[in-house]
C-alpha cells in the first residue's frame, strides 16, 4: 500500500495537534472537553488508519517510512498510551490550571514522534522522530509552571535529553562515515560481520545505543527519570512510563537483532547488553526499596522493567519483548491512574505511608491498585507473570541461564516494595480517616480497562499472542 493511506496515522496525529493548538490560539479559552474530543478523534483516526495497514504494509518516501506488523503493533501501544493520557488529563488540567491546548497538542505531537521512530528502519529518520518526541516531552514535563518540581523536571529532562540527542547524532555520523549506510539492519550486520566493536562503525553504534538507552532509562543513563516522574504532571508521567519504551525498544531490536544472529562479534555486544540488563535490574529494584514517594518508586520500578525487556533483546526474542511491552502498557498506566484516583483533597498523595487504610475505605480503587502491583511483581494469573515467564524462558533457551536467574532474583526483591504498598493500604491503621478529592469517571475508566487487560493477558492471551506472532515475522 502506498500514497496517503501510508501517511494517514501520522497525518491524523499531527493534524489533531494543529487543530487543538489553533483552537487555543483563536479562542479566548478552549474548553477541556473540546480539546479532549479532538485529541481522542485524532488518536482514533490514527488507530483506524494503522489497522487498515495490517497485513498489507506500506512504504513512503522511498522506503524511509515503512510499516510492518511490528511497527503497527507498537503504534497501537503508543496510541493507547496517548488515549489514556488524554482521559487522565480531562479533570487534572483544570484542577492544576495547566494550559489546555498545550497539554493535548503536545501530547499528540509526542505520540507522533514515537510513531515515526517505530515506522522507520533509517537511523536519520529515527533521530528526527526522537527529536519531535523529545521537544514535546520537555515542554510537557514543565507545563505546571507554578510548581518548582515541574520546572526542575523539565530542566533536568532537557539537559540530559540534549546529551542523548548529541550521542545519537554523533553516532550516526560515525556509522555512516564508516559503512555508507544508515539502515539499521544493514549497519548491524556490517558491524558484526567485521568482528564486533571495532573502528568508527563500532564507536558509532555504541553511541547510538547509549542515546537510545537514555530514552528508555537503562542504567547508567537512568538518573533523570525519578525526578522527571515526580515533577511532571501525573498523566504525563503515565505516558512517559510506557510510550517511549515501546518506540525505543523497537529501534534497539531493529538495530541489534540482525547482528546478534551473526557469529562474529556476537559475544562482545551480547556481553555488553547483558551487563547493562543486570545493572538495570539490580539498581532499579534496590533503589525502589528505599523510596517513600510513590511516583519515584514507580520510576525505579519502570527502570527495573526496562532491564527485564532488555533480556528479550539479548535472547533474540522479539515476540517476548512485544508481549512484555503490551503488558507493561496497562501496568504502568494503571499504577499512575490509581495514584490519581487516590488523590486527597489537599493534593496528590505521594507519600506511601499516607495510603494507610485507603484499601478498606475505598476497596474498589485499592483492590485494582493491589492487582496491578501484584502483576508488576510477576504473580499469576496476571499478564505480568506470563510476560516475565516468556522473557526468562527465552533467555534460558538462548544460552543465558545466569541472566534469567538474576531476573528471577531481582523480581523477588521487587515483591517486597510492591506488597509493602498493598500492606499499607489494607492492613495499616491510618492516623485519620482517608479521603479522596472526588470521583473522576475518566480516571476510573482507565483504571478498570487496565485491570481487565492485565487479567485478560494473564488468563486468555491467545488473541494478542496471535497478533504478536504475526508482528514478530518482521524480524
Amino acid at each position: 500500500m502506498s500514497g496517503t493511506a501510508v501517511l494517514a496515522p501520522l497525518l491524523s496525529l499531527v493534524g489533531g495537534a494543529i487543530i487543538v493548538l489553533l483552537l487555543e490560539a483563536f479562542r479566548k479559552r478552549t474548553s477541556v472537553p473540546q480539546a479532549a474530543a479532538v485529541s481522542m478523534a485524532a488518536v482514533a483516526a490514527a488507530g483506524i488508519a494503522a489497522a487498515r495497514l495490517w497485513n498489507r504494509g506500506g512504504r513512503a518516501f522511498g522506503g524511509q517510512l515503512r510499516w510492518d506488523e511490528a511497527a503497527l503493533f507498537l503504534t497501537f501501544v503508543i496510541l493507547l498510551a496517548a488515549a489514556a493520557a488524554v482521559l487522565l488529563g480531562l479533570r487534572f488540567v483544570v484542577r492544576r490550571g495547566l494550559p489546555r491546548g498545550e497539554y493535548f497538542g503536545l501530547l499528540l505531537l509526542a505520540a507522533s514522534g514515537l510513531v515515526i521512530m517505530a515506522a522507520t528502519s533509517n537511523l536519520l529518520i529515527v533521530f528526527l522522530g526522537l527529536e519531535v518526541f523529545s521537544v514535546s516531552a520537555y515542554a510537557l514535563s514543565g507545563l505546571a509552571r507554578r510548581d518548582d518540581r515541574s520546572m526542575e523536571a523539565a530542566a533536568k529532562y532537557f539537559l540530559i535529553g540534549s546529551f542523548a540527542s548529541a550521542f545519537v547524532v554523533f553516532g550516526l555520523a560515525l556509522a555512516f562515515g564508516a559503512t555508507g549506510t544508515l539502515d539499521l539492519s544493514a549497519l548491524s550486520v556490517f558491524l558484526f560481520k567485521s568482528g564486533g566493536a571495532v573502528g568508527l562503525a563500532g564507536a558509532g553504534l555504541a553511541l547510538v545505543v547509549c542515546g537510545i538507552a537514555f530514552k528508555i532509562a537503562l542504567v547508567p543513563f537512568h538518573m533523570y527519570q525519578p525526578d522527571v516522574y515526580e515533577g511532571a504532571p501525573t498523566p504525563v508521567s503515565a505516558f512517559f512510563a510506557v510510550a517511549p519504551k515501546a518506540a525505543g525498544f523497537l529501534v534497539l531490536l531493529r538495530l541489534m537483532l540482525p547482528g546478534l544472529r551473526e557469529i562474529a562479534g556476537t559475544e562482545v555486544w551480547s556481553g555488553f547488553l547483558s551487563a547493562v540488563a543486570v545493572a538495570t535490574m539490580i539498581i532499579g529494584n534496590f533503589a525502589a526499596l528505599r523510596q517513600r514517594n510513590i511516583k519515584r518508586l514507580l520510576a525505579y520500578s519502570s527502570i527495573a522493567h526496562a532491564g527485564y525487556m532488555l533480556i528479550a533483546v539479548v535472547s533474540r526474542d522479539p515476540a517476548g519483548l512485544l508481549f512484555y511491552l503490551a503488558n507493561y502498557l496497562f501496568l504502568g498506566l494503571g499504577a499512575f491512574a490509581a495514584v490519581m484516583a487516590l488523590e486527597s483533597p489537599a493534593g496528590e498523595t505521594l507519600d506511601i505511608e499516607a495510603y494507610a487504610g485507603v484499601g478498606r475505605r475505598f476497596p474498589w480503587i485499592g483492590g485494582i491498585f493491589a492487582v496491578i502491583l501484584i502483576a508488576m511483581a510477576g504473580f499469576p494469573p496476571t499478564g505480568g507473570f506470563l510476560a516475565k515467564f516468556y522473557v526468562f524462558s527465552a533467555a534460558v533457551r538462548a544460552g543465558h541461564p545466569v541472566l534469567a536467574l538474576i531476573g528471577v532474583l531481582t523480581s523477588l526483591v521487587s515483591v517486597y516494595y510492591y506488597l509493602r504498598i498493598v500492606l499499607i493500604m489494607f492492613m495499616r491503621e491510618p492516623e485519620r480517616e482517608p479521603e479522596i478529592a472526588g470521583e473522576d469517571p475518566a480516571v476510573y475508566l482507565v483504571l478498570f480497562f487496565c485491570l481487565y487487560a492485565v487479567l485478560q493477558l494473564g488468563l486468555f492471551p491467545g488473541h494478542v499472542l496471535t497478533l504478536i506472532r504475526q508482528a514478530a515475522v518482521a524480524f
